[in-house]
């Protein structure tokens, strides 16, 4: 499972960046503010947690979750694991962490900027994955 893990570790930190780049600076704000830290930290927060995501995603997430094609990985695939991410993510850990209430299901720049993380992450998942076996 370890070189698994490893697998997504890259992908999911690329997938972070263009998250934060969708949803701009006030998600490292949120980030950080769950910690009572400024948007520095938030934004070194939030790359480790898509680094960790990225990893849960290949080490975990693609072994129960096979859809038997690259396309159907990337569009079905990262819509269930950005969403999944959005619900436990930004509706469970965040609030219960940042003392607010749980569960709220706002749809906007959250929402949508997991959607981007999951298809993105599956996307540089597969394509890593070809580029890998086209290098052995």
């Amino acid at each position: 499972m370890q070189s698994s893990f490893i697998r997504g570790v890259i992908p999911g930190v690329m997938a972070g960046y263009l998250f934060l780049a969708y949803a701009g600076g006030g998600m490292q704000d949120m980030v950080g503010g769950m910690i009572d830290a400024n948007d520095f930290v938030g934004f070194i927060l939030h790359v480790v947690f898509s680094a960790v995501i990225g990893g849960l995603y290949t080490g975990f997430f693609t072994s129960i979750v096979k859809l038997g094609n690259p396309l159907l990985n990337i569009v079905i695939g990262g819509l269930i694991y950005g969403l999944l991410w959005w619900v436990v993510g930004a509706n469970l850990i965040m609030p219960l962490i940042a003392g607010g209430d749980v569960f709220q299901f706002g749809i906007g720049t959250s929402f949508y900027g997991h959607i981007v993380f999951g298809h993105a992450l599956a996307f540089l998942v597969v394509l890593r994955d070809m580029a890998m076996a086209k290098s052995q």
